[in-house]
């Protein structure tokens, strides 16, 4: 029984022996799954810009319709015969008679 013992190699050594002689071989492996990792990595951020930009560019365009629905709004609201109207209606104004005008003249 212990003549079997001795014939049997150290199984750690054996691999140990095998890696050190492989060394590049599992640097060329190590190397490859550092790179895929790097690309799936990186695809997945690019992915999410994408996403983020798309979203930036959806907000800008309804910033866009808002901005010329209040430039529509501010001419509309900005006329004079708009405010000559809410002159006459709210604070019941009237335009003056020419007798009625002053002028100033600034030296």
């Amino acid at each position: 029984m212990s003549d079997v013992k001795a014939r049997q190699p150290n199984l750690a050594k054996v691999l140990l022996t095998d890696w050190f002689a492989h060394i590049w071989m599992i640097i060329l492996i190590v190397a490859v799954l550092i790179s895929a990792y790097a690309v799936i990595y990186y695809a997945w951020g690019n992915r999410q810009l994408n996403a983020e930009v798309q979203q930036l560019l959806e907000d800008k365009d309804k910033l866009d319709i808002d901005w010329r629905h209040m430039l529509l709004e501010h001419n509309a609201l900005s006329e004079h015969s708009r405010i000559e109207q809410i002159a006459r209606e709210k604070l019941n104004m009237v335009r003056p008679q020419g007798q009625q005008e002053k002028v100033i003249k600034q030296p």
